[in-house]
């Protein structure tokens, strides 16, 4: 697996050659912030928590919009299973196998699979360090794309 895809923007402040760079890149329809971003139904309520504590800020910076959610919704039940099974879990690592000896703990490898989830998804919207030092939150009037942006200040 190769590095991930630059975003158009980023291209564009790099210098990438022309050919590089995508001009009709779909870009969600930002009037109205809050517009079409709001929770999936039938999520759980533990789910429901982790959207309620982390959309709110990615909303407003638009890191999340309507085309996102279903997306930022299979993060949120990752981030809940992965503290449903922790709590499950408790401090037994080790537990009995069939045959006697001791094995890792079932709950251990679901969380494994969550926290690869996590990382995956939730780098998308910058909820890592590293992720958050490559997104570009500032609010620029204007076009939002093209060397235009950059020469027109």
């Amino acid at each position: 697996m190769g590095r991930p895809r630059r975003p158009t923007h980023l291209k564009l402040l790099a210098g990438e050659r022309e050919d590089r760079i995508n001009r009709g890149e779909p870009i969600p329809d930002d009037q109205g912030i809050n517009r079409g971003v709001n929770p999936p139904r039938g999520m759980s309520t533990a789910s429901r928590k982790i959207w309620d504590r982390l959309a709110p800020d990615l909303i407003e910076k638009r890191v999340l919009t309507a085309w996102d959610v279903d997306m930022f919704r299979v993060f949120c039940d990752a981030v809940a299973v992965f503290h449903e099974c922790r709590e499950l879990m408790g401090s037994d690592f080790l537990v009995e196998g069939s045959v006697g000896n001791r094995v890792r703990s079932p709950y251990w490898q679901i969380m494994k699979d969550c926290a690869d989830t996590m990382i995956r998804i939730g780098g998308r919207f910058g909820l890592t360090p590293a992720d958050r030092a490559g997104l570009d939150v500032s609010d620029h009037d204007g076009p939002r794309y093209g060397a235009e942006r950059i020469l027109d200040r």
